[in-house]
């Protein structure tokens, strides 16, 4: 008998998944696949207006359309098996519950996030908008503006700007601007430093910094590419970049169902990817580590 795992509890794992990762708002909501796993985008063009003379009808304009096509190429899974004494002598740590949110906090959420990151940041270099530079208390707040300030046309409720540790440090140590800090003695006292946003820009500290860098090597998990670099800062407008998750499955073989021996089987499949479209390319923006 196999138990079809994601049909049981798939908003508990979706759940799980998202607390994960940092990236989950890149998501694209409600995108339709098509059945392929490549899907275009069609953008319309037009002129804009032109002088009105009121001896002559309306002024002439044109309209065009190009689509682009994306195609998905992430796919990745993996197996377990579990013997049933395994799991009954270790007092179900083992289980099928444990192994998923194991798997899933340590694996596959950060795998999700180092693949968006990486694949975003080679985006921004392809396309010139990516640099080397060394960032430090005394020009992080200018040069954090700076990049907004190339994105700022899309609204910056639109914008999400993802830091590394030292970034936030730097800006938390700034010295373009001044800070007030009281402390309340009224039960247990803690000081929050930490910087969430500019100029309406959400700002989101990439602690786990194995995630951050601007390319990986996914032969067995994930790890930083030679010669990868470090990333500073990625700033995306979430509007530029599209993307989700096709295909997701986890799979509990009970003991003996396909002839894996006494014990369970666990598999787990995802099959997704993200892009930045062509006709918004501009918005997402990366720097890197100099």
């Amino acid at each position: 008998m196999a138990i079809n795992y994601v049909d049981k509890y798939g908003k508990e794992l979706d759940q799980k998944l998202v607390f994960a990762t940092y990236t989950n708002e890149l998501e694209t909501q409600n995108i339709i696949w098509l059945d392929t796993k490549t899907f275009k985008i069609q953008t319309i063009t037009t002129t804009g207006l032109k002088p009105h003379t009121r001896n002559k009808g309306y002024n002439e304009g044109s309209v065009s359309n190009d689509d682009e096509s994306y195609t998905i190429t992430f796919d990745r899974d993996v197996e377990f098996f579990v013997d049933v004494m395994d799991t009954d002598e270790t007092g179900q740590a083992l289980s099928a519950a444990n192994i998923t949110k194991e798997f899933n906090s340590r694996h596959a959420g950060p795998e999700m996030d180092a693949y968006r990151f990486s694949k975003l940041a080679t985006a921004a270099a392809t396309n010139g908008l990516s640099k080397d530079e060394t960032i430090t208390k005394e020009n992080v707040f200018l040069t954090l503006k700076t990049a907004i300030r190339k994105v700022k046309k899309y609204g910056t409720q639109n914008l999400v700007m993802y830091v590394s540790p030292d970034v936030m440090f730097a800006l938390e140590l700034s010295t373009d601007f001044t800070r007030k800090i009281e402390v309340q003695n009224i039960g247990p006292s803690k000081i929050e430093t930490r910087v969430t946003g500019i100029d309406g820009v959400k700002l989101i500290e990439v602690e786990a910094e194995e995630r951050f860098y601007d390319t990986f090597e996914f032969t067995d998990g994930f790890k930083p590419a030679s010669g990868a670099k470090k990333l500073n800062y990625l700033l995306v407008n979430k509007g530029s970049v599209i993307g989700g998750t096709k295909h997701s499955s986890i799979y509990l073989h009970s003991p003996g169902s396909v002839g894996q021996g006494d014990g369970w089987l666990y598999q787990y499949r995802v099959y997704h990817d993200i892009f930045v479209k062509k006709q918004q390319s501009d918005g997402v923006i990366a720097s890197t580590v100099a």
